[in-house]
């Protein structure tokens, strides 16, 4: 089974170019999403206890919820905070990961596609056969998140700042898709990276 994570800058595509790779009719492919995983921690309740008891109950709803705008304003932009925040997150959305990984292998799976936008910052703790970075000029990145998430150009930054910049991912990849274009665009890219590599 070949294991390939797909990582990049937020809102350049990746969940858009693992739904493609999934689709794709020769493949066998099972996907994990590293957000998906970060969603389902912050619903669990312990979570929400672990993370009060590092930053106050102040980050925390009048119904015991995790407040994800206080996270997002307040822990997001500062990055000791920040580092708290990754700390109680990461080691359960890795551990979820490999879970999958290993059913995957289990299943008898071709291929496993992990989607981690953290690849690059939380040190390549994820092992990988092949890491394929998704790219987009940073002004379409802002353009996106405006747009598609609804967020002022100052949330934007405290996003993008909070990430490594997409040069230093792009030097890093094995495999680079450019998605400031359209769908076809980038479907076409797909096709062009996947064939020879899973006949390898």
């Amino acid at each position: 089974m070949k294991s390939w994570v797909i990582t990049g800058g937020i809102s350049c595509g990746k969940s858009s170019l693992t739904s493609l790779m999934a689709r794709l009719p020769t493949l066998k492919a099972v996907v994990f999403s590293a957000d998906e995983a970060v969603a389902e921690e912050l619903r669990d309740k312990s979570t929400a206890q672990k993370l009060a008891a590092a930053f106050g109950d102040e980050m925390l709803l009048s119904s015991g919820a995790v407040n994800r705008s206080w996270l997002r304003d307040v822990a997001l932009p500062d990055p000791s905070l920040r580092r708290r925040l990754e700390d109680i997150l990461h080691p359960p959305v890795v551990a979820a990961l490999e879970k999958a990984r290993s059913a995957a292998r289990t299943a008898g799976v071709n291929l496993f596609l992990a989607e981690v936008p953290l690849h690059y910052e939380i040190g390549s703790t994820v092992s990988a056969d092949f890491v394929i970075v998704v790219a987009s000029s940073r002004s379409v990145q802002v353009r996106r998140m405006m747009e598609t998430r609804n967020l002022d150009e100052s949330t934007v930054q405290k996003f993008l700042e909070a990430q490594w910049p997409i040069e230093a991912k792009v030097e890093r990849a094995d495999a680079v898709i450019w998605n400031d274009g359209c769908l076809a665009s980038l479907e076409a890219q797909v096709l062009t990276l996947a064939s020879p590599l899973l006949q390898a």
